[in-house]
Formats: C-alpha cells, sequence, structure tokens
C-alpha cells in the first residue's frame, strides 16, 4: 500500500490530496500579501528614516549625515552581503578548474 501519513491530523492520505499551495489563487493570495507587506516595511522604514535618526547616532554629537541613515541602506547592505556570499559560494566549487568543495557524485562509492 501506497499511502503515507498526514502529518497535520493523522489520518490516511493518498497521493492526489490537494495542500494549501496547490491551489493557484492561494498562491496569488500568498504572493499579494508578500507584496504588500514589503511596500508597507519600506513605507514605515521611509517615515522613520526620514523623521527620526536610526542607530548613527547613539553617542552625544555625532554626526546624523553617517550612510547608516539613508532610507533603506541595511536592505541594501543585506542584499549586497546576501549576493556577495552567493557569488563567493559558487566559486568556491571549483577552485581554477578543480573541485575544490564539490566532490564526484560517486565520490564515497569509489574503493
Amino acid at each position: 500500500m501506497n499511502k503515507t501519513t498526514d502529518k497535520t491530523n493523522g489520518d490516511p492520505a493518498t497521493e492526489d490530496t490537494k495542500r494549501w499551495l496547490d491551489d493557484p489563487d492561494n498562491v496569488r493570495k500568498l504572493i499579494r500579501w508578500f507584496y504588500w507587506s514589503c511596500g508597507l516595511i519600506i513605507l514605515i522604514d521611509l517615515i522613520f528614516s526620514l523623521g527620526w535618526h536610526k542607530h548613527a547616532a547613539f553617542v552625544d554629537g555625532a554626526p546624523l549625515d553617517a550612510i547608516e541613515v539613508w532610507p533603506g541602506f541595511y536592505g541594501l547592505y543585506g542584499f549586497v552581503a546576501c549576493s556577495v556570499l552567493v557569488f563567493l559560494a559558487k566559486a568556491l566549487r571549483s577552485f581554477q578548474g578543480k573541485p575544490f568543495l564539490m566532490r564526484d557524485e560517486d565520490y564515497w562509492d569509489k574503493p
């Protein structure tokens, strides 16, 4: 018998059981909710960045013209840092044409 157990309520479920994200309408709702959340977060960041300073002035007399008070600085910084990590990881897979961190598919089967 090729029945799997549904982990949510313990009922046996067949492979044709439809899940929540199998419905394209639910996927569209989720993506729409994601975009609205991102827009709201950007709006809040702009309001607080232009109205109040953030982390740049913990010390009295510190200049408020630092790069950290720019709207969206931390989002851009995080995106650039993540992109650099991805490209660095891709570069480490093979170093100068030789596999560096990457192993052959049958690495553990070799005598």
